[in-house]
Formats: structure tokens, sequence, C-alpha cells
């Protein structure tokens, strides 16, 4: 599966969408956070990250949410 779309949210109020210039695999994003406190969930079209010290979450989807912000 490839991830072209990034949701950052912020103490679970603040978000940022991004998207990516190329499509990040799978292995792509759980290499990213090798050596990092986070738990990574996995669906059909999503791998979600948690930090373990509260901090942001970061969603990286394979398809554009429907409330994607504007700018992204």
């Amino acid at each position: 599966m490839e991830y072209r779309y990034v949701r950052v949210k912020v103490f679970g109020a603040s978000r940022a969408d991004l998207r990516t210039e190329a499509a990040l695999s799978e292995e792509d994003v759980r290499s990213a956070y090798e050596e990092q406190p986070v738990y990574i969930d996995q669906d059909a079209t999503s791998m979600t990250v948690t930090f373990d010290d509260a901090g942001p979450v970061i969603s990286y989807l394979e398809r554009r949410p429907a409330d994607w912000a504007e700018q992204a």
C-alpha cells in the first residue's frame, strides 16, 4: 500500500494536512519511527502513529479524506 496524504493532529485540536511529493510505503513509514517510542496501528487504507509521550498523532492515508484542508 502507498500513502500520499498525511494528517498531523496535536492535542486532538490543531491539525495540519499534507500531501507527499512521492508516495510512502509501509516500510518507509515504519522505518522512520524505528527508534521512537510509538505505537503504529494499521487498517486497510491508513497507518496511524501515536507517540508514548502525548505527542502528535500522525496518520498516513491512502485516499484523501472528505474533510481535507483546502491548502493541502
